[in-house]
């Protein structure tokens, strides 16, 4: 289906785009089954030549992105606008040496899911654990994974969108664009959002303490820590109710409630694509509020990508860098993205690992549950916050009912456990009958 055909003939259904279609609990997966895990990406150009493709697919997307323009003349606009930015992210191609190291990232995390998957679930299920890598806009294409599925013979489907917070903008376009595609006729869930993961919030501390090592030992103790997200169009918070603000939040929170240390931090939303508002503080503003506030130095930290991109390759280490300097920050950082960190991918293993194996999960880390109500309480009826803290099921979230300084509300994120058990001794990458994972 190409993007006109998506907008011109899909009619968007709430529920899709909030997930709520969706089984979001444990599928019943036995021996012989083939479990296909769906890793859902935004993607990206791989070569300065597909840029503008990738432009305009996005900007035909009606739900990601907001152009003022009727729809009869939506395809003409997003024609001129792709040509216009392509300029400015070829240059940015050529900056960081002409190509996106996206696709090579989330190949090299599938590759290692599936290990991981068939390493500590096969044996315990009798099942085989297959990754497909899923761009909405790009390749390897939704339609090139639901037919690598069907040609793999998968009997159950877990979707995975490689964001940990759950956005309309991101996960719920992912989705929308899957399920127009026609049902798949194999029992299926999805990972919602993994905001708070244990492993994720250590694996992200992980990359900080590596930043905070190019500064010098007297001042790393001082130097700002600036969150960097993604952005998202605003006109889902109050259409669609979207978590996505709210779940970056708790990231954060949880990040520096491990930390546990007296330091200056803030969080920054990207421009989204389109004429939609930040859904957040800008990233320029935010530097420009540390610099107001005497910092000369700055660490940049992607809390809501899992794998390095243009994104975090030029429109941070590059751009911010110069927005920075401008300011009069002397020291500017980024991080690493996680990319194949294995905490990461021990995380990603185990939000599968509570969808389809809850009992083998049982010894180990995972979801031990959501809030009674969840998101529908904290939504209708935010007095009912106390009610849910003092639930024994309510883990972690009794200090995270805390306004989100976004959209001043509280929407709470899954509950995770930290009862870690051993790691399993990885296994030859091809040994479980699967094809390659991208």
């Amino acid at each position: 289906m190409s993007p006109l055909e998506f907008l011109r003939t899909v009619r968007l259904d709430r529920a899709v785009l909030t997930g709520e279609a969706f089984e979001q609990g444990p599928v019943d997966v036995a021996a012989g089954d083939v479990v296909g895990v769906v890793m859902m990406e935004l993607g990206g150009p791989l070569r300065p030549d597909e840029v503008v493709p990738f432009l305009e697919s996005r900007l035909l997307d009606p739900v990601e992105v907001e152009l003022r323009v009727p729809r009869v003349f939506r395809r003409q606009a997003a024609r001129y606008y792709a040509r216009r930015l392509g300029r400015a992210l070829k240059r940015s191609f050529e900056m960081i040496g002409g190509v996106s190291p996206l696709r090579r990232h989330v190949s090299e995390q599938a590759s290692a899911l599936q290990r991981r998957l068939n390493d500590r679930f096969g044996t315990a299920t009798g099942a085989t654990f297959c990754t497909y890598v899923a761009m909405r806009h790009g390749d390897p294409s939704m339609e090139t994974a639901r037919q690598r599925m069907a040609d793999d013979g998968v009997t159950k489907v877990v979707l995975l969108p490689l964001q940990p917070h759950f956005s309309a903008s991101m996960a719920g376009s992912a989705l929308a664009y899957w399920q127009a595609h026609g049902p798949v006729e194999a029992p299926t869930t999805l990972v919602a959002e993994y905001a708070t993961h244990p492993k994720l919030v250590a694996a992200l501390n992980e990359r900080i303490d590596e930043g905070l090592q190019r500064f010098s030992r007297e001042s790393r103790g001082q130097v700002p820590i600036l969150f960097a997200a993604h952005g998202a169009s605003r006109r889902h918070l109050t259409r669609l109710d979207d978590p996505y603000c709210c779940h970056v939040q708790a990231t954060v929170r949880a990040v520096l409630a491990a930390r546990d240390e007296d330091r200056t931090s803030a969080v920054a939303f990207l421009d989204p694509l389109g004429s939609g508002g930040s859904l957040g503080p800008r990233l320029s503003d935010g530097l420009a509020d540390l610099a107001d506030d005497g910092a000369t130095s700055v660490l940049v930290v992607p809390v809501s990508f899992l794998s390095d991109r243009v994104d975090t390759a030029f429109d941070l280490d590059v751009t911010a860098r110069a927005v920075a300097a401008g300011e009069g920050i002397q020291r500017f950082e980024v991080t690493n993205g996680l990319n194949v960190h294995p905490l990461l991918m021990d995380a990603l293993a185990e939000c599968v690992g509570t969808h389809v194996a809850p009992d083998v999960m049982a010894g180990g880390d995972g979801l031990a549950s959501t809030p009674p109500g969840g998101a529908e309480v904290a939504r209708n009826d935010p007095g009912a916050a106390d009610d849910l803290a003092n639930d024994d099921a309510f883990e972690g979230e009794a200090e995270g009912w805390v306004p989100c300084p976004v959209c001043d509300r509280a929407m709470p994120t899954r509950v995770w456990r930290d009862e870690t058990d051993g790691a399993p001794e990885p296994v030859a990458e091809g040994s479980h009958g699967c094809r390659s994972a991208a």
